[in-house]
């Protein structure tokens, strides 16, 4: 019972830190009920295709029989050709880690005997408590490094704290809790404590540890095999380094062990390669891949659309480390991890699509954030208090920017793929339904489009706290109604933010007056130009054509907000594709 306590309290930290995720997930940011999503799909895709279909790429399931799979599959582009076979080109790292989770789903969902099994909501909900699980090992092998050096208990409970609420962890053990980059997270983490482990002890059975890790890494992310060149920095010296070499190949064995280690555990990952195409080796993601010639080096860090120190900007505090070890003149600490960093930098910002994709922040820095955390706590432990209490509080500030802009990727405020300086600032910590889907409105070309019908409202004024259909036109009196895709809704006010007003667009059906569309929108969700400034705005009302002539009832809805509403010049258009 005594050891059982101390085993709990040992982990204390930690849970109590889940605790505090998860709380902001339940409370704040919200659940998701579908973590396995475009790449995470891939990475899952094993599980299913293995245990429940028995088929590795999916290739005996006919397209006529049950098209959904393919559907969900092929879109996100998760099995692509090889020569003449269907590969998943994601490695099958994740789906092993996930797989005591999936396990447990298996056996207690009924599967329906479709192509969707392994899909349902309780598959879904496995990989989240999977990605949870292996945050809170990364969380606690973090504390383990960090005990290594040292570091002060209270320094390593703060950058516990902040590891996983002032970086995009937050983001990816929840709504992206599929993707690969929790998982990466927790093999580097545990990879960088035995390697350290191995070089302060010296002790064989640590290296063997280290190695299996480093297979681990490896089919979860075979880039990830970087993490090997940050090992000079945890030798914390040249001659360590040179000592710690010099006693594997004096011990052979336990050197062909581990490396027999790493090439068992990337075997798994041939096996799969070798029943999808018969061969052991291949490079999975056809058609993409690195220009080394064009490396994006200043975006892939200061980008407004996707900038790992603007989304994450506790990792840019972190690297004032860098500075304390010049100042410090622990010149082999800096030389060693500033190589590492220019190096994982030049690579990572040289991949075909050096933003990854639509996501949140700079996901592919996720796997190595503990190499930032190393430095930032050694500085803040050898610093003087007052110093240490400033950079805290500092940091401190990084955690409240962090969930609300998580809060806001979820919510369609910040744009998955499309931001920019002026969209960034223009949502900047701002978190109301009005700015839900702002710099995501859709930029139609008008060249497409004919106008049926232009029709001239003039003024509206309508007091305060009021709701009030302002216009109302029958369907017969538009020509080729039948043909409108789209109702565009013009006029000219100032556009503030603090004006909560809504202008709402309806359509029902004469016939029963049942609502065929409707749809509202906050004021500023019309500006064109800048907000808070006179112009001209609009907002392009998009449906789904009449399939056949039918009466309707059009209506323009104004509902103000805390202020009296006044438009002007207000014109509704109606338009049709050409």
């Amino acid at each position: 019972m005594k050891n059982v306590i101390l085993v709990l309290k040992s982990f204390i930290t930690e849970v109590l830190i889940i605790i505090v995720y998860l709380f902001l997930i339940n409370n704040y940011i919200g659940n998701v009920d579908k973590t396995i999503n475009a790449d995470a799909i891939g990475y899952y895709d094993y599980l299913p295709s293995i245990f429940i279909h028995h088929d590795l790429s999916r290739k005996d399931i006919p397209v006529e029989k049950d098209s959904s799979i393919y559907d969900r599959i092929n879109a996100t582009g998760i099995y692509t050709n090889y020569n003449h076979f269907k590969i998943n080109k994601y490695p099958c790292g994740t789906a092993l880690l996930e797989l005591p989770f999936f396990t447990y789903a298996y056996l207690t969902t009924d599967l329906d005997g479709n192509n969707n099994d392994g899909y349902q909501p309780p598959f879904h909900r496995s990989v989240f408590y999977a990605a949870i699980f292996y945050l809170f090992l990364s969380v606690f092998f973090l504390k383990k490094i960090l005990e290594l050096y040292d570091i002060k208990n209270y320094v390593i409970i703060f950058i516990q704290f902040v590891f996983v609420l002032s970086t995009a962890v937050t983001h990816y053990a929840n709504y992206d809790a599929g993707f690969s980059h929790v998982f990466s997270l927790f093999a580097i983490t545990a990879f960088i404590y035995f390697a350290k482990l191995y070089f302060k002890n010296k002790k064989l059975n640590h290296f063997i540890y280290a190695c299996i890790f480093l297979g681990l890494i490896i089919i979860i992310r075979q880039i990830n095999i970087l993490i090997i060149l940050f090992i000079p920095f945890l030798s914390g010296s040249i001659n360590n380094l040179k000592d710690g070499v010099i006693i594997l190949f004096k011990n052979k064995k336990s050197l062909i062990i581990g490396i027999i280690s790493v090439f068992g555990i990337f075997f798994i990952q041939s096996i799969i390669w070798y029943l999808q195409t018969g061969n052991f080796l291949i490079y999975s993601y056809q058609g993409e891949g690195f220009n080394f010639s064009d490396p994006q080096f200043f975006n892939i860090l200061f980008s407004y659309k996707k900038g790992l120190f603007v989304y994450t900007p506790i990792l840019f505090i972190t690297m004032f480390s860098l500075v304390w070890l010049t100042y410090k003149r622990k010149y082999y600490l800096l030389f060693t991890w500033l190589s590492f960093f220019v190096l994982l930098t030049y690579i990572l910002s040289s991949w075909w699509s050096w933003f990854y994709g639509c996501s949140y922040g700079l996901r592919a820095y996720i796997d190595y954030y503990t190499i930032f955390f190393i430095p930032f706590a050694i500085m803040l432990d050898k610093t003087t208090i007052r110093i240490r209490l400033i950079v805290m509080a500092i940091s401190l500030l990084t955690i409240p920017i962090n969930i609300v802009q998580t809060y806001q990727y979820k919510n369609f405020i910040l744009h998955w793929i499309n931001m920019d300086k002026e969209k960034y600032w223009k949502v900047f910590l701002k978190t109301e339904d009005k700015y839900k889907g702002l710099i995501w409105k859709k930029n139609y070309d008008y060249n497409h489009y004919s106008t049926v019908k232009e029709i001239f409202i003039g003024d509206i004024d309508i007091p305060e706290n009021t709701s009030a259909f302002v216009y109302n036109i029958n369907s017969l009196d538009i020509p080729n109604f039948e043909k409108v895709s789209i109702i565009q809704v013009l006029f000219d006010s100032y556009y503030q933010e603090k004006d909560d007003t809504k202008i709402g667009l309806k359509i029902i059906k004469s016939s029963d007056s049942s609502t065929y569309y409707y749809h509202d929108r906050s004021l500023i969700q019309f500006h064109e130009k800048e907000l808070n400034k006179w112009q001209t705005g609009l907002y392009n009302y998009e449906f789904s054509k009449i399939n056949k002539k039918q009466e309707m009832s059009i209506s323009l809805k104004v509902i103000s907000g805390n202020k009296n509403c006044k438009l002007t010049n207000v014109r509704i258009k109606f338009l049709k594709h050409i």
